[in-house]
């Protein structure tokens, strides 16, 4: 019997001249489309405001929130400028009624809370974003910057966590925030996950939990249908375990924004081996089989739901999705959205919407939104706005608050009582790690 070794990196590269040319051509595209559409302009404009203008943008986050019992469980709360009117109305809504109990005030708490709140989780690495936190930080602060609450979570650790915890972390930082973003003035109905390339991927994996587990709540016959969902038995097996390891219920969240993603990692292997870089890939060295790749494929999850007849109520997906994509991003080819969005329609989902770049390439949004007044970072902030059903009132308001909060000293004086005071409470509450550093100044 021979053995087959099976190499990656430098000692993967072909010999053969068409290999060698098609693996030459994929990376460079891949090059391009990391340097490609609107990276370097991007970068000469974020140069030409750091030298000729004076950075005035304030830092509202909450550093090392624990959101699980582990020491890698933490995440950064980026808190908006406005969120002190929120606790405002909170306040004045509770001395309304002087007959509340503790429990009622809690539940009143989280139901008048009114600003959306975006999950973020970024792109790059399947199995941790400890190095990514400090690339997002300006992004996160950026959407915060429109009124919304932002959290940036830290998942995983650095090749030593598989994709099942980093999808069990995500359901913990989705807890947190349906348990607490209501004592400071946000939504826990309004919770939206993006992510861009592997965070999209997994935000879509998340959807499809939430989906398949309140399914098999409702249906008796359901875990027996998902055990023999996909085509192969290995794949369905992987599924029914990768679901089982995760807490019920799951929550669904109100909406998904997608970013440059991958939704079938079965179909992204196919690609990967017609351009001759399946052995360099990251998703190749992750899903080393194709049943692997499958169970872990949102994409060919729905479509077997779809070809089986199995209706799942909507209300147990997301409710909004809003998918970008860059019209010649080769990493992640666009053909990919383009079937996640055709199978959303297909379930008639109440709201799915989806946006085409032309003429660029990979959509990034730590990049697109390090320079905030550019006309893509505009563009790309009225999508999100829109997706997360805002009303253009709203963000005029708030767009000239932030324009003028550099000159009232009183607005900067409430904001940073208001970080202070919502930092109090999470450590009062043992959600602060003691090592998450002195308070921020706003």
């Amino acid at each position: 019997m021979d053995i087959q070794v099976q190499r990656y990196g430098f000692w993967a590269l072909p010999i053969a001249p068409l290999k060698v040319y098609n693996r030459a051509n994929a990376l460079l595209q891949g090059i391009l489309d990391g340097i490609g559409g609107p990276t370097i302009p991007i970068f000469f404009a974020f140069l030409k405001k750091s030298l000729l203008y004076k950075n005035t943008k304030r830092d509202t986050s909450i550093a090392g929130i624990s959101y699980g019992m582990l020491p890698r469980q933490r995440m950064d709360l980026f808190v908006p400028l406005n969120a002190h009117k929120q606790n405002d109305k909170t306040s004045s809504q509770f001395k309304k009624n002087q007959n509340f109990t503790d429990t009622d005030t809690k539940e009143s708490n989280s139901d008048c809370g009114e600003l959306p709140v975006i999950i973020v989780f970024p792109g790059y690495s399947w199995n941790n974003t400890a190095g990514l936190i400090q690339l997002y930080k300006p992004m996160a602060q950026t959407l915060c910057d429109t009124g919304v609450f932002v959290i940036l979570p830290n998942l995983g650790l650095p090749g030593k966590t598989s994709l099942s915890e980093i999808l069990e972390d995500m359901q913990l930082v989705v807890e947190w925030t349906v348990s607490n973003i209501g004592n400071s003035g946000g939504d826990p109905k309004q919770i939206h996950l993006l992510g861009f390339g592997a965070g999209a991927h997994m935000c879509s994996m998340y959807n499809v939990a939430s989906a398949l587990s309140g399914w098999e709540e409702i249906a008796p016959f359901a875990s027996q249908t998902i055990s023999k969902l996909l085509s192969n038995p290995n794949a369905s097996a992987e599924l029914v375990e990768w679901l089982r390891r995760l807490r019920r219920p799951v929550i669904p969240v109100a909406g998904l924004i997608l970013i440059s993603g991958v939704y079938s990692l079965e179909k992204q292997r196919k690609y990967e081996e017609q351009r001759c870089i399946e052995t360099l890939s990251m998703s190749a060295r992750l899903f080393d089989s194709i049943d692997y790749a499958e169970a872990w494929s949102p994409l060919n999850i729905l479509v077997e739901l779809r070809k089986r007849g199995i209706y799942i109520p909507n209300s147990m997906f997301a409710k909004r999705v809003l998918i970008i994509h860059g019209q010649k991003d080769s990493t992640f080819p666009l053909e990919m959205s383009q079937k996640l969005f055709q199978e959303f329609c297909l379930m008639d989902m109440d709201d799915v919407n989806m946006k085409v770049y032309a003429n660029l390439r990979r959509i990034d949004p730590s990049v697109i939104l390090s320079v905030q007044d550019a006309s893509l970072a505009r563009s790309f902030l009225e999508d999100i706005s829109a997706a997360l059903a805002l009303d253009d009132s709203d963000n005029n308001t708030l767009q000239k608050e932030s324009l003028e909060r550099d000159d009232d000293h009183d607005v900067d004086d409430e904001n940073e009582f208001d970080i202070r005071e919502i930092k109090n409470k999470l450590s009062k509450n043992s959600l602060l790690s003691s090592d998450s550093g002195t308070e921020n100044t706003i």
